[in-house]
């Protein structure tokens, strides 16, 4: 049983949509909040193309959350954020590389919004606090070879998480939003979520990565960090020097420079 005084607060949809700059709003196709899911990018993909390109589901629960490379996602019921938006992309799919950060830059920026300082983003999606995970965000595409492309861009935050039994399983040190921003509303964070996602997304779509190198940079939790990365069957050690046009990790082994895909690797920093 949860404690008392522990905040509890479910989504409210009317609550999330007068949170949002009323011409942002009117961007959005559909907003659903559902009591349980198996995930929100999976429930935005079981809908028609047509209809995926600008609508929002939220879940109070997630029964089989996920995260890059298969990972599960720790979900417990009305505590977290978990969010998913459909949007569709005209552009080849080979300009949609740097999508991921675009999406984590987003978040971060909405975190910030909130009220949380130093947090930071480990290449390409996770927002991190003092080394620990708050946020993680899966970018799934589909389309046909020559487009359009369908992106569904799903969100988790953890909100409010306090540690306990079933926390113990989580395989890398994490932390919640209340421990930085006590008492931050899931709602007010949902909107805030959605207002950058949607500012961001059609910049991105118009004019590339280039108008995001700045804000990355100042949030690149990685570059000059000496790391560790799995890769298949490969390791490397070396540092981290940056991303390249493309959003690829440039690694310096001190033997060559290396770059390295989002979808392709773990990393540890040393």
């Amino acid at each position: 049983m949860s404690n008392a005084s522990e905040p509890f607060e479910l989504l409210d949809r009317t609550l999330i949509l007068n949170g949002m700059d009323c011409a942002i709003r009117d961007g959005l196709s559909s907003l659903r909040i559902e009591p349980s899911l198996d995930s929100t990018n999976s429930a935005v993909q079981r809908l028609a193309p047509e209809e995926q390109h600008a609508t929002a589901i939220l879940a109070e629960h997630q029964a089989s959350g996920r995260g890059r490379r298969g990972r599960n996602w720790h979900s417990p019921r009305g505590r977290n954020l978990y969010l998913s938006l459909g949007w569709r992309f005209e552009q080849a799919l080979s300009t949609l590389g740097c999508l991921p950060l675009v999406v984590a830059i987003s978040v971060a920026q909405a975190l910030s919004r909130a009220g949380l300082t130093g947090h930071c983003i480990k290449w390409p999606n996770d927002v991190l606090i003092n080394g620990r995970k708050l946020c993680g965000c899966l970018v799934e595409i589909q389309g046909d070879t020559q487009g359009p492309y369908h992106a569904v861009l799903g969100v988790g935050i953890n909100v409010h998480m306090p540690a306990s039994d079933k926390t113990s399983g989580i395989d890398q040190p994490w932390t919640d939003l209340n421990s930085h921003v006590p008492a931050c509303s899931r709602n007010g964070l949902a909107a805030l979520v959605l207002e950058e996602l949607m500012t961001q997304l059609p910049l991105f779509s118009d004019q590339g990565f280039a108008v995001f190198r700045d804000a990355w940079e100042q949030m690149d939790g990685l570059s000059g960090k000496t790391v560790h990365i799995e890769s298949g069957n490969r390791r490397f050690h070396g540092t981290v020097t940056g991303i390249d046009e493309h959003g690829a990790l440039m690694l310096d082994t001190g033997v060559e420079v290396l770059k390295l895909h989002s979808g392709e690797v773990s990393i540890k920093i040393d």
